[in-house]
């Protein structure tokens, strides 16, 4: 009996079970499809719901996307090129550790140890991203970096985020808040590092566009973003290697690869669904992507139709090259018409650097623009905004001139494009390097003053000959450059002068008669020649006779040159004609006369008198001796007659008369002469 109870018990209890079995079967089918139910109605009304920049006249109409919040800008100029619930606030998931991770790189340096406490490691969820590190571990700060946006690891930010604030990381919270103000957040307020669950932890499309200007713009973060696996070594606080792979699709290779990607970082909870902020460049023109509250795989969808909405309908330009209204240079009050100093720059101009982004769709013409003068750089006078219903495109800076090279560059030339005037024609501009011509006027000035000193150099220093007898060099230099030493004997000093002269002489002659060799045609020559000097000598001697004047002085030239021609018609000689003779007879007496003229200018000194006695005692006293010896020649008579008749004609000039006996007074007696062999040669 009780046998039989025991079994009715057991079987009710298992009918029990096997009924709240197929309850609960049913219950979780009937919410299974009430659940998909309702992920469909939810993408359906996403994709339905209201895109704000379509709502733009002209404005190029954007993709569908599955995601409640999605925004699109360009990176450099800010301009929101797609806006879908932009300011909604939205739970950001993991994409919070793109802040943090800039907050990291901006405030520690790469090499220091970050230690993980117990708080970091036991408030990370089990169920979440992490990379399984202990209580007292050590990494340094770029694998903390590594590890968090690659690996997306929850206990690494809490580290982190302590390490930072020097205490707990609820306290990190704070620097979270007020860096993100700093960026240009208004929807945001964050309550963790690494953005796992919480009321108080939200953001919204356009401030997290407005953080990844910034994450986006460093280098290493992005290469960190980037890199499809992590891999830590062991150190010495650390035994275990670290080895994990990046979950992100829309790296190269993988499945939703972009070509041009600069960064990327996903996150994912519950209730945050799927989200994606991204960077892409293209031509010059870089553009973030940030979509939320998204669906898997269509995060990845929605991010890659929006990446080639903007590369399609959008384009960068350059406002200084199309600007018209606000081109200063053209107005022509800020230049010189002549500038010396070969810059031509005008005070104010338009920043050759900064861009605006413009649809494709419309001209530069139908923009919209504001000039403010609430500006933070010094080098700048203003900036002028530019819009197109109310979309801000981006801005332009006016610059002052000097912290600006715009002007004219004698390497390359002149920057830009020059103006044109109503008729076409560009201003004319004279750019002078002025540096390179004074540099060129330096060079001229040293080389004419180096000309000028070496002739005043070589005009006033006296370079002496060669002689053989140095004492006597230097005792003719000392009287020259000393003559007070010699005054009291000066009489004596110049009687021993004349004899040694006429010693030299007398050398000279002796040389020159064994060295010459007589000419008989060139004798004859020289006979007519000094007979002709003797002639013009006679009648220039004649002190009480008034200078001749040039047409005289012409006609008696011309009738020397004929008796001269009839002499060499009798000597059978070709000789010149008479035309061309009379010619050569005039320059002649053109050069004596003007020789005249300045001999009588210029009064010789004592000195110089002096001189000239000395060297005609020396010629008559050789004369002499040529009469004793005949083997003299006739060309060394002819010369020293010839000098001794210029030198008398001189004195006359001067107005000197020797007395009658002064050629014999002059003349030294036969035992004054005296040969000194030692001396000669």
């Amino acid at each position: 009996m009780n046998r039989s109870r025991t079994s009715t018990a057991v079987g009710f209890r298992r009918f029990r079970i096997w009924l709240a079995a197929l309850i609960l079967l049913c219950q979780g089918l009937q919410g299974l499809d009430v659940r998909a139910q309702t992920l469909e109605e939810r993408i359906r009304d996403q994709q339905e719901m209201t895109v704000e920049s379509n709502e733009i006249p002209g404005w190029p109409a954007g993709p569908v996307v599955t995601a409640e919040s999605a925004i699109l800008i360009e990176a450099e100029t800010g301009a929101v090129l797609y806006a879908k619930n932009i300011h909604a606030r939205q739970y950001p998931a993991s994409t919070t550790k793109i802040l943090t991770t800039l907050i990291a790189s901006e405030q520690c340096s790469l090499d220091e140890w970050v230690t993980f406490s117990r708080e970091a490691v036991f408030d990370t969820p089990r169920d979440s991203n992490h990379i399984a590190m202990d209580v007292g571990q050590q990494l340094t700060m770029e694998d903390c970096l590594n590890a968090i946006l690659i690996r997306s690891a929850n206990e690494v930010s809490f580290a982190v985020a302590e390490h930072i604030s020097g205490g707990s990381w609820q306290d990190f919270s704070e620097i979270m808040n007020a860096r993100a103000a700093e960026l240009g957040c208004v929807d945001s307020h964050f309550a963790n590092p690494n953005g796992l669950p919480d009321e108080n932890h939200y953001t919204s499309a356009y401030d997290l566009a407005m953080i990844g200007k910034a994450f986006f713009a460093n280098e290493m973060l992005c290469r960190i973003s980037l890199t499809p696996r992590l891999h830590i070594l062991p150190n010495d606080h650390m035994p275990y290697e670290k080895l994990e792979n990046s979950k992100m699709e829309l790296l190269p290779g993988r499945s939703y690869a972009y070509e041009g990607l600069v960064g990327v970082k996903t996150g994912y909870t519950d209730a945050a669904r799927y989200s994606v902020v991204s960077c892409a460049e293209r031509d010059g023109m870089k553009l973030i992507c940030v979509v939320l509250k998204d669906e898997s795989p269509a995060h990845y969808e929605d991010t890659i139709a929006l990446f080639n909405y903007g590369f399609s309908n959008f384009a960068k330009v350059n406002v200084s090259q199309v600007e018209t209204k606000y081109d200063i240079g053209s107005t022509g009050f800020f230049y010189g018409e002549h500038d010396i100093f070969g810059s031509s720059k005008p005070l104010l101009s338009l920043n050759k650097e900064d861009c605006i982004v413009l649809p494709r769709t419309l001209d530069f013409a139908d923009t919209s623009s504001v000039i403010r003068y609430d500006t933070v750089d010094q080098g700048q006078a203003a900036i002028i905004h530019y819009s197109y219903q109310g979309v801000d495109l981006g801005s332009v800076s006016v610059d002052l001139a000097e912290h600006q090279d715009l002007g004219y560059s004698f390497e390359n030339g002149l920057q830009g494009e020059a103006p044109l005037d109503e008729e076409g024609k560009a201003p004319a501009f004279v750019f002078v390097n002025v540096k390179k011509v004074l540099m060129w006027v330096g060079i001229l000035a040293t080389a004419v003053l180096a000309v000028w000193g070496l002739r005043r150099f070589l005009k006033e220093y006296h370079f002496p000959a060669r002689r053989s007898n140095t004492r006597r060099n230097w005792v003719k230099d000392r009287r020259r450059h000393h003559p007070t030493e010699y005054e009291e004997s000066q009489e004596k000093s110049e009687s021993q002068i004349r004899r040694k002269q006429l010693k030299e002489a007398r050398r000279r002659s002796l040389r020159r008669e064994e060295s010459e060799e007589a000419e008989t045609d060139t004798i004859r020559l020289h006979r007519r020649e000094v007979r002709e000097a003797r002639r013009r000598q006679a009648r220039r001697t004649e002190d009480d006779r008034p200078e001749m004047s040039y047409i005289r002085l012409h006609r008696q030239e011309v009738k020397e040159a004929r008796r001269r021609q009839v002499r060499r018609e009798e000597d059978d000689r070709p000789g010149l004609s008479y035309i061309r003779l009379h010619r050569q007879e005039v320059k002649e007496a053109r050069r004596r006369q003007l020789r005249r003229e300045e001999d009588e200018r210029t009064q010789p000194g004592y000195r110089r008198l002096h001189d000239q006695e000395v060297k005609e005692a020396r010629r008559r006293q050789a004369r002499r001796g040529q009469e004793e010896r005949p083997g003299v020649s006739f060309r060394q008579l002819h010369r020293q007659e010839v000098k001794e008749a210029r030198r008398r004609q001189i004195r006359r000039k001067l107005g000197v008369h020797p007395e009658p006996d002064f050629r014999r007074s002059e003349e030294p007696q036969e035992e004054q002469i005296y040969y000194d062999r030692r001396d000669d040669g």
